[in-house]
């Protein structure tokens, strides 16, 4: 034997140090299941996804990989409200932060199932997919909130999904607004307290 391995043993000790490498990074990878994200994520597309660490801080226009009770399921969705918030929605999918319009040019399909106002609790979250015309999320859940510690984690880079789409580090997350209501990335919100601008902490475990 010339001491080398063969071709599939590296494979498979390649594949576990990646794997053990993600996991020391405190990252994963998840696969997008639906077109509720579209444009920004696309069906079969995968991203990685950074686990949400002790304290760590949650903000408007983040897209979180969140484990929902109610579906059973881990679910892709944009953070629209932050707790203690009043979010409207109208028919078109048109967001009011405290009456203050959201600029929200990830939006590329509005409308939706339902419109209303919600009051977001504490502790809790209101997501949205940036696809409103065909998007399951808070609108139309029966419990339409989903508690912060549900956050499994937060994406940052997105791969090629088909030919010529976008591969890499996204920008400001996955093109969100930022914390504040209008868009602006770094002022705080105009209606909102400095907790609010920077997001809710996840709870220690």
């Amino acid at each position: 034997m010339d001491g080398t391995l063969p071709a599939a043993t590296a494979a498979v000790l390649g594949a576990a140090a990646l794997g053990l490498l993600l996991r020391r990074l405190l990252v994963f990878v998840t696969e997008v299941e639906s077109s509720s994200m579209a444009p920004t994520l696309a069906p079969g597309q995968r991203v990685l996804t950074r686990r949400l660490g002790r304290g760590g801080r949650i903000r408007r226009g983040d897209v979180l990989v969140v484990m929902s009770a109610e579906l059973g399921r881990a679910v892709v969705k944009r953070v629209v409200g932050l707790p203690g918030e009043r979010v409207e929605i109208d028919g078109d999918g048109r967001v009011r932060i405290e009456g203050t319009p959201l600029a929200e040019e990830y939006v590329k399909h509005p409308g939706g199932p339902s419109a209303g106002t919600f009051a977001v609790p504490e502790g809790h979250l209101l997501l949205l997919g940036d696809n409103r015309a065909r998007s399951s999320d808070s609108r139309g859940w029966s419990r339409p909130f989903l508690p912060v510690a549900a956050a499994r984690g937060r994406v940052v880079t997105r791969f090629r999904a088909t030919a010529g789409a976008d591969r890499g580090r996204v920008r400001d997350p996955l093109g969100g607004p930022g914390p504040g209501p209008r868009g602006a990335a770094a002022p705080p919100p105009a209606h909102g307290a400095p907790r609010r601008a920077g997001g809710p902490q996840v709870p220690r475990p």
